[in-house]
């Protein structure tokens, strides 16, 4: 995806942004949580899911702290580390542990079990969690890693996890892209969709200014149709930011 010259303001509805302060909370005394969408106790009627995207969770971890063995069943989920390190097992024998510069899935299909817990005991533990209804249910479960070279992301959208595994991405169970990328300060990113298509635009850290009509912030969000893609520039250095192709 090329970037592309600056267009003229335009208004974007506030429906259609979701702030980081909006989001639903969770707390205890190993996890703060921010949520998307509705997640488990906390409900949102207009925040239940934007097209296959069901969960989009920014988690921080306390050490030696995180998810015990828990189950699954017909979820696609991702878990992209920002800060620190992850240990994730799973009954089918995987043994992972994996940081920034790394995704991991995890097709639950006809059922999984496994724990994600902070791999250091002395640092906190930073990651976004990633949920999107699969294409099919009950398949047989399974996991994959793989590693992005940051540079790879550099002032263009990168294919992180696609249908088809392309550029060495995460390969989806769904007809969903989702793609990274770190710009530098001022440059710009188009974000087309084809006919039919849902977009959901995420900030990781940073700052992006969205068609000389928004300021978005880290954790703020912004949902949009093919009819109206955003242009995107960054607005502070190293400006990190998902964008769903759902």
């Amino acid at each position: 995806m090329p970037s592309a010259a600056r267009r003229p303001a335009r208004t974007i509805p506030d429906s259609l942004v979701r702030r980081a302060h909006q989001r639903g909370v969770h707390e205890t005394d190993w996890l703060v949580a921010r949520f998307s969408f509705s997640f488990g106790d906390y409900h949102d009627p207009n925040h239940t899911h934007w097209g296959s995207l069901r969960a989009l969770n920014e988690d921080w971890v306390a050490p030696g702290r995180g998810f015990a063995w828990h189950g699954h069943r017909d979820i696609e989920a991702i878990t992209l580390p920002i800060q620190g390190r992850i240990h994730h097992t799973d009954n089918l024998g995987n043994d992972y542990v994996f940081g920034p510069g790394e995704l991991m899935r995890m097709s639950a299909g006809s059922g999984i079990a496994h724990a994600e817990m902070n791999a250091s005991a002395t640092e906190p533990e930073r990651h976004l969690q990633i949920w999107l209804y699969p294409r099919r249910r009950g398949t047989p479960p399974e996991c994959e890693l793989v590693r992005i070279d940051e540079k790879s992301k550099r002032d263009r959208w990168r294919a992180i996890a696609s249908p088809d595994g392309r550029e060495g991405s995460l390969s989806l169970q769904q007809e969903a892209l989702i793609f990274s990328t770190c710009l530098s300060l001022g440059a710009s990113l188009a974000c087309p969709l084809a006919p039919h298509r849902l977009g959901y635009l995420h900030v990781v850290s940073g700052e992006l200014d969205v068609d000389g009509a928004l300021r978005l912030g880290p954790g703020d969000a912004l949902r949009f149709t093919h009819e109206t893609p955003p242009l995107i520039t960054a607005a502070a250095p190293d400006t990190e930011a998902l964008l769903f192709d759902l």
